[in-house]
């Protein structure tokens, strides 16, 4: 179902802001939320007893209360005491497989696609790139009605179907049909074409093994996927695993990692070249983090999760805690370990970091996980603020949307928070209200459905 696509003038009650009771309902097209802090989501210090204008979805003025001209006749929202960010923009995930405790190609459906795009909405992630794993027209049907403005939920972007060796690209096998299965270098340039005609946003190639079970896609392929993928102007994102396949990846020319290196910390001229080529990476720590946990984590019982995740799911998400063992744990924080000193070193040197956290992957919850994502770049040594701008603005920037920012011109697609992140980045999930082209999410609604 989708959600109920209210203006933001006509649901001030229900976004659950102010102090005393409920204003009355005004009429007008301009709203502005005063009295919140605003994280602009361009890294820079938040704003105290800010104001943001918003018209027609679309942000028209930004900033303290002093130098923000109200213009007259608009509602005024009064926010004091929250704080507002923009909604993220993740990179990297996998629509449309997962229903309920199912996992499965058959499940690639509308009426699924659509439930998912709305769990991204209900979470604050205003757009979501469904990373090579979209069969057919779809996801470009439902991005075109998005545009249109007939229908609502995070907006989708789709890569359409990524390249690999045959049957040797996604890791779950329901996914794996979606990928070209490419043996030449004429194949796989003629893929790059097949996707280039769709209007898809990147290309995404798997270069790895799966720890050898699967053949990888060497450089005599992904060379020419490269090459043809540029001369369409598209960018290229890796799926890597091996530390030697990416420096060989970014000497080529690919233009991001879905992944960080997990066989081997990141040495400095590998994140140097990274740095010389303007290579962007999803440091996508949360789906390997899980494996260093032998028993549930606090996480799982986050009230933000058990409001949108049944519980038949939530008991095989702490199962599959609690049937690994200790030595299996260990091995996996090791090699997680090094993912998370890769990302610091990445951050440190300036890389171009920006949000991909692999949801839509079984169990691995859209909308929630983004929030988790948060939290783990935040462990391994990146600022609050830092954090904030490579899940808005930074990925916004490579997928070229007009969102992930507060600043005039931009999409109003922004979260209303009841605690400030920059105190705590798991702050990020006490949401009061997400509002996406100006209008709010009718959160209570899509909650009561599921």
């Amino acid at each position: 179902m989708p959600h109920r696509s209210i203006p933001a003038l006509l649901l001030l009650a229900a976004a659950g802001c102010g102090g005393g009771g409920a204003p009355e309902a005004p009429v007008g097209t301009v709203a502005a939320y005063e009295g919140a802090t605003l994280i602009t989501g361009d890294g820079d210090p938040p704003i105290g007893g800010g104001v943001l204008v918003v018209d027609d979805g679309r942000i028209t003025a930004v900033g303290r209360a002093t130098n923000v001209t109200v213009p007259e006749g608009a509602a005024v929202v009064d926010l004091s005491g929250r704080t507002v960010m923009p909604a993220l923009v993740d990179l990297h995930g996998h629509v449309g497989f997962q229903e309920g405790l199912d996992y499965d190609y058959a499940n690639y459906t509308r009426e699924n696609l659509l439930d998912q795009l709305n769990r991204y909405a209900y979470h604050g992630v205003g757009t979501i790139v469904s990373l090579g794993t979209d069969p057919g027209d779809l996801a470009f049907e439902i991005q075109a009605e998005q545009e249109a403005g007939t229908l609502g939920g995070a907006r989708l972007r789709t890569a359409f179907r990524g390249i690999a060796r045959p049957d040797a690209g996604p890791g779950a096998a329901t996914m794996r049909p979606t990928a070209f299965g490419v043996s030449t270098p004429e194949e796989a340039r003629a893929a790059v074409d097949e996707i280039a005609a769709t209007g898809a946003a990147f290309v995404k190639i798997w270069v790895d093994d799966r720890g050898g079970s699967v053949e990888k896609l060497t450089a005599d392929l992904y060379e020419p996927v490269i090459a043809a993928a540029h001369e369409h102007g598209l960018q290229v994102i890796a799926h890597v695993y091996y530390h030697d396949d990416a420096q060989a990846l970014v000497e080529a020319g690919v233009d991001g990692f879905a992944h960080l290196p997990r066989d081997a910390e990141m040495d400095d001229a590998l994140v140097a070249a990274i740095i010389e080529n303007d290579v962007f990476v999803m440091p996508n720590l949360s789906i390997s983090e899980r494996g260093r946990h032998a028993e549930p984590p606090a996480w799982v019982q986050e009230p933000l999760l058990l409001e949108s995740v049944a519980d038949d799911v939530l008991a095989r998400i702490r199962a599959s805690f609690e049937n690994r063992t200790p030595e299996a744990a260990a091995r996996a924080g090791e090699s997680y370990g090094a993912m998370a000193r890769s990302l610091k070193k990445l951050a440190d040197a300036g890389a171009r970091l920006v949000l991909g956290a692999d949801t839509g992957v079984q169990d691995h919850v859209p909308g929630f996980m983004e929030h988790r994502e948060l939290e783990l770049i935040v462990e391994a040594g990146v600022s609050p603020a830092e954090a904030i701008r490579i899940a808005t603005s930074a990925p916004a920037e490579v997928l070229g949307v007009d969102s992930g920012l507060l600043a005039v011109g931009k999409r109003a697609d922004f979260v209303v928070l009841d605690a400030n992140p920059m105190y705590g980045i798991t702050n990020t999930r006490q949401i009061s209200a997400v509002y996406l082209n100006g209008e709010a999410v009718d959160r209570e609604a899509l909650r009561a459905g599921w």
